[in-house]
């Protein structure tokens, strides 16, 4: 890939300017809102303070970390600088002054802004290390990081060139090309084509770390000036192979185990010989030794050249490849490792076997740096993780077209459990500014192809609803409602320690929720511990998923599984408890009753019932329950539908709950409760009783889960 573009950036007619530049795009465009920056500071900042925000986030988003965990942590922030073109010309542009030059202008600010974004609490600095500034700022992250003063580091380097100026004295300095081309390694090199570039990693540790591209096996910098007037491009073979040697000595890695070395490459001709001379006298004594330079495909990006090294191989080491270095035509053959072939230049894109790879980066000022990496590759195996669950991935963005965009391209390929673990890891918390939320639910057909079950993406307007846990009660049941729940582990487990509870009293739970017979719940006990365990099973599920409710709310039958969620029951606790009511209902006499919807509230329907008729749920403002005789019930319900008003009867196997004809019920059902609730504990305030008036709900018979509280809630 060739990244360098004719197209000039400034308006000279000098011949001796170079006229080609690696250029980078969208300086122009600022999330200002979603990064905290005032307008008014959004327009004098500077535009690499602008950019460096945007890759930060960036960087740990690809991470897979969720940008408020790191809120109030120790992340250290570098940043390597040199000259800031834009902040120099605000400085004397006096027909667009602005009260923000501190802010925006000062280098300090580039570090210092991610920061404040991020509410970091480690060390925070832009440096200027000339050309081995952000490779600077890596070993002062990394050794922050083993030394306990960070707990991860954001690690950027940025140059975005807007004045001629400097062009104008690197060229009159023998250092910049005028074809366009960075001829590293070749014979003919004479200089190099600057480049614009704003790139920032998140460095962290291992067991930390969510996605590895690489390890950092160590890094060191030194600082050797030669006394003559040729330090500024060069290095004398001697001195890099000495810094090398001293370099290795410090690690259990010997030098012939480096599959390829990232070089500094300055593509002058004299220069690279040096350094090529070097790399073969250190990595290739008796062994060949692979060597390349991203300065080939975009230029020098100067204080940005180490990290832009160094994405460049995090690439490789995701690919498997080295990409081809570039404009390499005529080999230094005076280097003997280049000669006999120790050295080989990679001009093709390239496999390697990912194991370890090195590092260059000089700068012009006398420091030298180098970087061991060590490969950390795990293959791909989507088989590792098949299941025939369908998988649920929450996002969120800016907008709503932003979680779109995530959505599709989630349904692009084949469902990868590691890429949506990460989602889940990133969506973790809530992330202000994000105004789209949505979800998909994923799965794969007969093809392998990912499809979408379901999915939505809206408008959020920033407001947080509270979240409320609704328990149902009978009618809910249906034939067959736990099979495909069984398929969850969680939930199957749940199933099968409540089977175990009910197996001695002669029942198989099992059946009872997974049976596709109609008929099955004709047997009120069993719809009643179908419907318990069920309830026990999605709230383990549920409560695994990290979801917590503000409130939790149950009708009738499901304020038994309100106790189970607000830890008043255990499993085995609301599974008896349930079998105890269905089996006191069958066992009493009752009169064969009926229950029905209707959908008009209490008022409404309160001086319209036959006397014979009770008002059973108060359900909202138009909606009720009432519950009575079977023949008393089923003549309302026609009487209330000839006149428009919705009615229907529910499922309640011919017993009127809820209402004075199972008075009858209650000495029973609380003997029997008492067995099995042997130690009542309290409500919590989450629990919002559906039984007991709310102005009652601070005595002793609402303040307890107890045997006393459900026999109330049945009748």
């Amino acid at each position: 890939v060739d990244m360098v573009t004719e197209e000039p950036k400034w308006n000279v007619n000098d011949p001796d300017i170079p006229k080609h530049v690696g250029k980078i795009t969208g300086t122009d465009k600022f999330d200002a809102q979603f990064f905290g920056v005032s307008y008014h500071l959004a327009c004098a900042l500077e535009p690499m303070a602008r950019k460096l925000l945007e890759h930060a986030y960036g960087a740990i988003f690809d991470s897979g970390t969720s940008l408020q965990s790191l809120r109030g942590k120790r992340v250290g922030v570098f940043v390597g600088v040199n000259f800031t073109d834009n902040s120099t010309l605000s400085m004397y542009n006096v027909n667009k002054r602005t009260d923000f030059v501190i802010n925006g202008s000062s280098k300090a600010m580039l570090a210092n802004r991610i920061s404040y974004w991020i509410d970091s609490k480690g060390p925070s600095y832009g440096l200027d290390n000339a050309c081995s500034g952000s490779t600077a700022c890596l070993e002062i992250a990394y050794n922050s990081i083993k030394s306990g003063e960070c707990d991860s580091a954001i690690i950027g380097g940025c140059n975005f060139g807007l004045h001629p100026t400097l062009a104008a004295n690197l060229r009159r300095a023998g250092l910049l090309c005028l074809d366009g081309k960075t001829k590293c390694f070749d014979k003919n090199g004479d200089g190099y084509v600057r480049a614009d570039a704003i790139n920032v990693i998140f460095l962290q540790k291992a067991q930390d770390a969510h996605r590895i591209y690489t390890q950092v096996y160590h890094a060191k910098g030194i600082y050797k000036m030669r006394p003559d007037a040729q330090f500024l491009p060069y290095r004398e073979s001697e001195d890099i192979e000495k810094f090398l040697n001293e370099f290795y000595k410090e690690t259990d890695v010997d030098p012939k185990r480096i599959e390829y070395v990232e070089a500094h490459a300055t593509a002058i001709a004299k220069a690279d010989e040096n350094e090529l001379k070097a790399i073969g006298n250190v990595f290739a004594k008796d062994n060949s030794v692979k060597v390349g330079s991203v300065k080939s495909n975009m230029g020098n990006s100067e204080s940005a050249s180490g990290i832009c090294a160094l994405t460049k191989l995090c690439l490789a080491y995701h690919q498997g490849k080295l990409p081809a270095n570039l404009h390499y035509y005529e080999p230094q053959d005076n280097v003997p490792a280049i000669k006999d072939g120790r050295i080989q230049v990679v001009t093709d894109n390239a496999n390697f076997d990912r194991g370890f790879t090195a590092m260059n980066n000089f700068s012009f000022t006398g420091a030298n740096f180098h970087v061991l990496l060590k490969g950390q590759f795990k293959e791909k195996n989507l088989q590792r993780y098949e299941c025939d669950i369908p998988r649920l991935v929450l996002a969120s963005g800016r907008e709503e077209t932003c979680v779109q965009k995530i959505m599709d391209l989630l349904k692009s390929h084949p469902v990868d459990a590691e890429e949506i673990g990460l989602l889940h890891k990133i969506f973790e918390h809530d992330i202000p500014g994000h105004t789209g939320r949505g979800y998909t639910i994923l799965d794969s057909n007969e093809n392998k192809e990912t499809v979408s079950i379901a999915e939505s993406a809206n408008y959020y307007p920033g407001l947080k609803r509270p979240l409320w846990f609704v328990y149902s009660g009978m009618g809910s049941q249906w034939a067959g409602m736990g099979a495909d729940l069984m398929r969850i582990p969680i939930f199957a487990n749940a199933i099968h320690k409540c089977h175990k509870v009910l197996e001695p009293l002669g029942l198989n739970l099992v059946r009872i929720v997974t049976e596709p017979d109609n008929g099955i719940f004709d047997n009120i006990l069993n719809a009643f511990v179908g419907i318990g365990a069920i309830q026990i099973g999605l709230t383990d599920v549920i409560k695994a998923m990290g979801i917590v409710p503000d409130y939790i709310i149950g009708h009738s039958l499901g304020e038994m599984a309100c106790a189970y969620h607000d830890d008043t029951f255990t499993a085995e606790e609301l599974i008896l408890a349930t079998y105890s009511r269905g089996k006191v209902c069958l066992e009493t006499d009752l009169i064969k009753g009926s229950m029905a919807a209707v959908g008009v509230g209490y008022q409404a329907i309160v001086n319209q019932c036959p006397p014979e008729i009770d008002i059973a749920c108060h359900n909202s403002h138009e909606s009720s329950t009432i519950s009575g005789p079977a023949d008393k019930m089923t003549e309302f319900v026609g009487e209330l539908t000839k006149r428009g008003i919705f009615a229907k009867e529910v499922p309640c196997a011919n017993i009127a709950y809820h209402s004075r004809y199972i008075a009858q019920c209650g000495p029973e059902l609380l003997r029997r409760l008492r067995e099995v609730i042997k130690s009542p504990k309290k409500r919590s305030s989450k629990w919002i009783s559906t039984s007991v008036p709310q102005d009652r709900w601070d005595q002793p018979e609402a303040v307890y889960s107890s045997a006393e509280y459900h026999t109330n809630n049945l009748l």
